[in-house]
């Protein structure tokens, strides 16, 4: 099928689509030029997925690290119900602890999704296992599992968490500092949002291989050899034309 010519008719009905609001940071960084601003909002589209691809390898290796450490932590500790060692599924059968510092109700939240997607899997019913629920956890949970001011946090980061990241040789702070901007991008592209400060992308991308070369070496090589993040920032058009013609002009 033959590529469509795009004319000026289909910019401004596609900008009206956009919103004035949405397309308003772009039209600033193109100088008022539309077929500038919407060449740059399709490379943000493009921006936003190697984004989040990247976040995607960063989430998951972050949160099977940290799984791997509870899973042996939460097993140590006495169920004052029963008097007997918690499981490992510290999702399904939490200690008091982490009940109060992922909280309850998020872990409940995440087990109803649980549900919800092994009904609509093709394995058919079945129970909901830990690593059902481990999938539905969001990238905040991890974010903010490590350490902070309160007391349970520095407690489970000392007995467990800490164990996720052999390789960490800097202050923890600096590791939690990292894996909160991560988190705030997520939060970025999950809303749509323009990454138009491609500096602050890149640097993003430092954090990202940082905290991976922390949990393991390997997992920041495998970053590093799939991530498309540097390529789009090479990428970025031109967002000032020379001779822009008015707020919505064309040429």
């Amino acid at each position: 099928m033959a590529v469509p010519t795009l004319t000026a008719t289909h910019h401004r009905a596609v900008a009206v689509l956009l919103s004035a609001p949405r397309l308003a940071p772009y039209l600033r960084a193109a100088a008022g030029n539309l077929r500038a601003a919407l060449k740059l909002y399709q490379w943000n589209v493009e921006m936003s997925s190697a984004v989040y691809m990247m976040l995607h390898l960063v989430e998951v290796f972050l949160r099977n690290a940290i799984d791997a450490q509870l899973r042996a932590w939460n097993a140590t500790q006495i169920d004052p119900r029963t008097d007997r060692p918690h499981s490992g599924d510290w999702l399904l059968d939490p200690s008091r602890l982490i009940e109060r510092v992922v909280r309850r109700d998020e872990i409940d939240k995440a087990t109803r999704r649980a549900r919800l997607a092994v009904r609509d899997s093709a394995t058919g019913l079945r129970p909901i296992t830990h690593d059902d629920v481990l999938a539905q956890l969001m990238f905040g949970t991890w974010r903010f599992l490590l350490p902070g001011r309160d007391p349970g946090r520095q407690l489970l980061w000392r007995d467990a968490i800490h164990g996720a990241f052999p390789g960490l040789r800097r202050p923890v702070r600096d590791l939690v500092r990292d894996v909160d901007r991560l988190h705030r991008l997520r939060n970025r592209v999950a809303h749509l949002e323009p990454l138009l400060v491609v500096g602050v992308v890149s640097l993003q991308v430092k954090a990202a291989r940082r905290v991976l070369r922390e949990i393991d070496p390997a997992a920041e090589m495998w970053l590093v050899s799939h991530q498309q993040v540097s390529t789009m920032v090479a990428q970025q058009p031109d967002s000032a034309p020379e001779m822009p013609n008015g707020p919505l002009s064309e040429d």
